[in-house]
């Protein structure tokens, strides 16, 4: 099994995402890796064309958040993100965000999502399509016993 290259996006904190403690509040931490997210992945082509093509789209089932220093006002930060392993119908991934001025990792989120038909809103196969994107990273048979 094959990890994907990390792809990365940049971004700044918006002012009005700090907090009264004077950083970035967690929910903004998500909200970026979510926005920023969905951009990269539609490099691997599981973004927004993909939703208005096949008509599936992909949900977090889980997500484990790591909050491990904190950002101020208008910080420059990039958020990269790794796919991990895949099968049938999941898609595991890792993201990072860092400072970019000062390189320290801010936060990581590990994701589990499941691709989900819009049409039935049940999990679903990804599409042929997609196998020459996801085989590097589809588990054996034998992980997934």
């Amino acid at each position: 099994m094959l990890r994907s290259p990390a792809s990365i996006r940049s971004a700044h904190v918006d002012p009005s995402w700090v907090d009264i403690y004077g950083h970035m509040n967690m929910a903004y931490y998500v909200k970026l890796f979510d926005d920023l997210g969905h951009d990269i992945l539609a490099e691997f082509g599981l973004g927004e064309a993909y939703t208005r093509r096949f008509g599936f789209g992909l949900f977090t089932v889980t997500a484990t958040i790591a909050y491990l220093r904190e950002v101020t006002a208008n910080a420059p930060l990039t958020v990269s993100l790794t796919i991990d392993k895949a099968d049938d119908k999941r898609l595991w991934t890792s993201l990072e965000m860092r400072h970019s001025e000062h390189g320290f990792v801010a936060a990581t989120m590990d994701q589990l999502a499941v691709n989900v038909s819009l049409a039935t809103r049940r999990a679903a196969a990804f599409p042929a399509e997609l196998d020459e994107v996801l085989s590097p990273y589809k588990l054996s048979p034998e992980a997934r016993a």
